[in-house]
């Protein structure tokens, strides 16, 4: 029945061949341009890169030498500062040398002018003390060195009465005779100074013995003024009996009657000249005082009278 049966056809479309695969090509054609690109641009990339390797390496190669110049670079600036900072130094060195050489040509000048002072108060102590050297006689006149300065001394018993600052005619004529000496200097100046012992006073008139050591000097300076001596070099002083001869101590420089009659004394003491001096700070104001001209020779001195009998001591 099988075999016999008809063969009955079937009602669904017969099936067709399978077409061509495009989309297969395409994926193919799409894998091989992206592979060949990719190639491509790896290729390019290996070259920019072997192009990069070849530059850095240059670059390496250049950068060593330039890192030595730099390295010498900083050491060249290094030691252009050290040589900067070290004439720096030596030119506060030189400055420091220069206004050391100029304070010792100050000093050396300074000295000279002292030196050149000094020589001349040498020679004026010894032309003052040549003069004198006639006049010079025990008890009546002496020239001394005492505390650092030439002093002629004379005797108040040779000077004055006792207790009194009225000066004998004796002892006028010597005041006159040494004032035409020191006349002859008129760029020195003198320190007139009385001085007596310590006994008290006991007759009417000056109050004590300072008082009368100042009018005793105040005598004398009038004396010496008389005889041509410029006021103006002339300073009268009293030191009463606080200046003994014999050390400070006024009781032990008055122990004995040679020691009190010692005491009792007129001293011409010769200052320094103003040159002489150190000179004062700066800023403490005031006019120096001008220099004079020096005086022309006095006329002789008249002479001195016999000398009578000395008034009694004070």
């Amino acid at each position: 029945m099988a075999k016999d049966a008809a063969v009955i056809p079937s009602s669904s479309p017969p099936k067709k061949g399978r077409g061509f695969p495009f989309r297969l090509w395409a994926y193919a054609i799409v894998m091989t341009a992206g592979v060949g690109g990719a190639g491509w641009y790896g290729w390019k990339l290996r070259g920019e890169n072997k192009k990069k390797d070849t530059a850095y390496t240059a670059c390496a190669q250049a950068l060593t030498p330039a890192q030595k110049d730099a390295a010498l670079l900083v050491t060249c600036q290094t030691d252009l500062a050290a040589v900067a900072a070290k004439e720096k130094e030596n030119d506060a060195a030189l400055t420091k040398m220069q206004g050391n050489l100029s304070a010792t040509k100050d000093e050396l000048t300074a000295l000279r002018a002292q030196r050149i002072e000094a020589e001349k108060r040498l020679a004026a102590i010894t032309e003052i003390q040549s003069q004198l050297a006639k006049m010079i006689k025990p008890g009546e006149l002496d020239v001394v060195a005492r505390n650092g300065s030439l002093v002629v001394q004379l005797p108040s018993e040779v000077l004055f009465k006792s207790a009194s600052s009225e000066i004998s005619q004796e002892g006028e004529y010597k005041i006159v005779e040494v004032g035409v000496i020191l006349k002859r200097f008129p760029d020195r100046r003198f320190l007139v100074v009385g001085h007596t012992d310590n006994v008290p006073l006991k007759s009417a008139g000056p109050a004590d013995n300072w008082q009368l050591s100042t009018a005793r000097a105040l005598t004398v300076t009038r004396v010496l003024v008389k005889a041509g001596m410029d006021p103006k070099r002339l300073i009268p002083a009293g030191a009463g009996e606080y200046d003994p001869v014999k050390g400070d101590d006024i009781k032990a420089g008055n122990a004995t009657a040679d020691d009190r009659l010692r005491n009792r004394r007129i001293e011409i003491v010769l200052l320094p000249a103003l040159a002489e001096l150190p000179p004062l700070p700066e800023g403490l104001g005031g006019t120096p005082a001008a220099p004079e001209a020096p005086e022309t020779p006095p006329p002789a001195a008249p002479a001195a009278p016999a000398p009578s009998a000395p008034a009694a001591p004070k």
